[in-house]
């Protein structure tokens, strides 16, 4: 999870996602100016480490932020210090 988050692109699409709520694949990666292939990367790499997860509306793919995995990887860092 802390490799996933080492990049500066990854880091802006969670926050992102932390602010505006839910959004598309499209509308998450256009101000990040990234391609969609780019961010499908990105995103699916998020995916596997918990910290995003997607489903498809439609013809589009969803991205939703999961607080409760950086909540849990906060406690935890917390309980190193």
């Amino acid at each position: 999870m802390l490799n996933a988050l080492g990049s500066s692109i990854r880091r802006q699409m969670i926050e992102r996602l932390a602010d505006g709520g839910a959004m598309s694949l499209t509308k998450l990666s256009e101000p990040l100016g990234l391609q969609l292939t780019a961010a499908q990367r990105q995103i699916d790499l998020l995916e596997r480490v918990h910290l995003v997860s997607t489903h498809k509306q439609g013809r589009v793919r969803m991205c939703v932020y999961n607080k409760q995995a950086v909540k849990e990887l906060a406690d935890w860092l917390t309980t190193l210090g």
